[in-house]
């Protein structure tokens, strides 16, 4: 592995923050989940609960195999004709991702922002950039993400600060009187179920610094995503209320639309798009090198480059298919019923499954595990060098 392509704790974090985020800059699902209410915020707060459920067979084999690929993960486990079949339903899920994410927000940028530029003007223009920084790796992926992540995050707290002046708190009673704790309980379930970045740690951990601490990446980087999305949500329902925040597309974005600087400068809301824009490349980005490099592991290419071009021209094509990108289609593709049935079971099931095989065979795999371990230290001594 080139020492370029090394990336440090923090871009790990800020990747992982940069793309959970983008759900609720785009569509905001929660408004959209249990118990359909002002109180869905408390929701969100039982979803970190879930999310570490769901990622703990992942981190488990995380750091059981620090210093392996991916792809080597789960050919060391399943063995190399099912490991390969294990990857290819990762590969799918992020096709799947960067198609569905590249088709949302193009139609967000032309029902709202240029309705007048056709489609493929605008996926011309995102998947250059794009197509750049997946061909050149993880390093320079890590590197946007810290500038971007950070953006961001300043951003939701600018309009968080902003927008206090039309806080209604108001718009959050009666808290807990019109829901159960079994909605409140769906809600995070379903929340955290969407949440497919913890494979970006999986894929990306074997680039990650030796020194540097996987759970701990991990957990502060639930821990700002979580404080980023309550910031949102809460700033949706006390500015909007929750019937209007239902009703719209991108509530968030309405939500910024109301925001002025002491009622003398309007149309702020470009502020807001100067982070979701460049937020939503880069998620695009993370998803197709995912799926490059995977790819590239499953054919035992050189590198992941051949890869790079044709899978951004079948995302061109996919959101240039009328059938496929029309609003009803991909609203449904992103409700919390399909996202739970095609992101879950590869978040959750197919890494327990790795781990319970690798609990059966570990003492086969430990002493080619360790060997493997040690070719890795050694080749990375010799780049260094």
């Amino acid at each position: 592995m080139n020492n370029k392509n090394y990336i440090s704790a923090t871009q790990l974090m800020l990747m992982a923050v940069a793309s959970g985020l983008m759900f609720p800059f785009t569509v905001m699902p929660l408004v959209e989940t249990p118990p359909y209410n002002q109180d869905i915020w408390i929701s969100l707060l039982g979803a970190v609960f879930y999310l570490i459920i769901i990622a703990m067979p992942s981190l488990i084999l995380m750091n059981r195999f620090r210093g392996v690929t991916f792809n080597e993960t789960n050919e060391l486990i399943l063995g190399k004709i099912l490991g390969k079949l294990s990857a290819v339903l990762f590969v799918l899920l992020f096709i799947a991702c960067f198609y569905l994410c590249m088709a949302t927000e193009v139609m967000f940028i032309a029902l709202v922002i240029m309705p007048k530029t056709p489609n493929w003007a605008i996926l011309v223009c995102m998947l250059g950039p794009i197509s750049y920084a997946v061909y050149k790796g993880a390093g320079v992926i890590g590197r946007l993400a810290v500038f971007i992540a950070l953006y961001m995050i300043f951003n939701i707290i600018f309009f968080a600060i902003f927008g206090f002046h039309w806080v209604d708190f108001n718009n959050l009673r009666p808290v807990l009187a019109d829901s159960t704790f079994a909605q409140i309980n769906q809600g995070a379930f379903l929340t955290a179920s969407r949440y497919s970045e913890v494979l970006i740690f999986f894929v990306f951990s074997y680039f990650l610094s030796q020194k540097a601490s996987i759970n701990k990446t991990f957990v502060k980087a639930i821990g700002i995503f979580a404080v980023c999305f309550l910031l949102m949500i809460l700033c949706v329902l006390l500015v909007l209320g929750y019937d209007i925040a239902q009703a719209n597309f991108n509530s968030y974005y309405t939500f910024t639309r109301q925001i002025s600087i002491s009622n003398f400068i309007e149309k702020i809301e470009a502020i807001s798009l100067s982070a979701w824009f460049p937020g939503s490349l880069l998620k695009l980005t993370i998803y197709n090198f995912m799926a490059c490099y995977v790819l590239s592991g499953i054919f035992k290419t050189k590198s992941h480059h051949g890869f790079v071009i044709p899978l951004s021209v079948s995302g061109l094509i996919f959101c240039l298919i009328p059938a496929l990108t029309k609003t009803d289609f991909i609203l449904k593709m992103t409700s919390n019923q399909v996202m739970l049935l095609m992101i879950l079971p590869i978040t959750f099931g197919v890494p327990l499954l790795l781990l319970i095989v690798y609990l059966w065979r570990r003492k086969k795999i430990g002493p080619i595990l360790a060997q493997k371990k040690q070719e890795r230290i050694s080749q990375s001594a010799e780049s260094s060098e």
